[in-house]
């Protein structure tokens, strides 16, 4: 799946380029600019497909950081460059589900104090999200959150997943908020365990030294070995013209929940 993925990236990137780059010679410089950008647009739109249809065919019984869709694709020619990065948003916290779970409020109140950010921010988020949805991690600035803690929290929390974090992909300082019976030498094992053995059922947890019966009982309910929801990064390059694509998509459902292209 992974080979027909770069062969249509490929495909599609070689055939927009050349006549982009044909303009830029025959033509004023801006112009031939406005008309690469056009056609670094036209190439996201058609590739797009491609990526969500590779997703969607890969095995979903479990998923982990060892899957071909984990790994960036870039493709080169003469032409120009297009760069793929997804990323599993199921591998995050997902913010919006704070105030219906208890269990994830919790969680993102540890997340917060390793990150030496304000727990009791916390509260504030609660009632913004009584009023509405995140759409993104900005909206944070409605709940009183700096810019500086917004980066800070990037890579750890997620406005859109499934609600559940995967644990083969999920980074040390999320399993570490999962619970307190999770330390830094237990989180460090997952870790090590997943890269040569991923979780195949939650369960296998327990074979973790350091997760009981107990832990697992706490997190059963905020966990799975599966994701549902990825985001792509896209990026056209022809010349010196460049043109980014993010998208997220649910592959449960076949939705795309987000798109935008710059």
């Amino acid at each position: 799946m992974l080979i027909l993925l770069v062969l249509s990236l490929f495909l599609v990137l070689a055939g927009y380029v050349v006549s982009a780059l044909e303009s830029v010679s025959s033509t004023v410089e801006v112009v031939g600019k406005v008309y690469a950008k056009q056609q670094g647009y036209h190439a996201l739109v058609s590739v797009l497909p491609h990526i969500t249809s590779a997703l969607s065919g890969e095995d979903r019984s479990f998923d982990s950081l060892m899957d071909p869709w984990s790994f960036p694709v870039e493709v080169e020619t003469e032409e120009g460059y297009l760069r793929v990065v997804i990323v599993d948003e199921d591998r995050f916290l997902n913010l919006n589900r704070v105030v219906e779970d208890r269990k994830v409020e919790s969680a993102l109140r540890r997340l917060l104090e390793m990150l030496n950010i304000d727990p009791a921010k916390v509260d504030s988020l609660k009632e913004l999200l009584k009023r509405k949805k995140l759409r993104s991690l900005y909206d944070l600035k409605d709940a009183g959150f700096s810019g500086e803690e917004i980066a800070r929290l990037e890579g750890f929390v997620t406005v859109f997943s499934s609600g559940r974090v995967n644990v083969n992909t999920a980074p040390k300082e999320v399993l570490l908020a999962l619970d307190p019976g999770i330390d830094p030498t237990v989180a460090e094992r997952i870790l090590e365990r997943r890269i040569s053995r991923p979780f195949r059922r939650v369960e296998d947890l327990v074979l973790v030294e350091g997760i009981n019966f107990d832990v697992l009982y706490r997190i059963g309910d905020l966990i799975d070995v599966r994701s549902g929801v990825f985001r792509v990064e896209a990026s056209v390059r022809v010349g010196d013209v460049e043109t980014t694509a993010v998208l997220v998509y649910d592959r449960e459902s076949g939705r795309v929940l987000f798109k935008r292209i710059d």
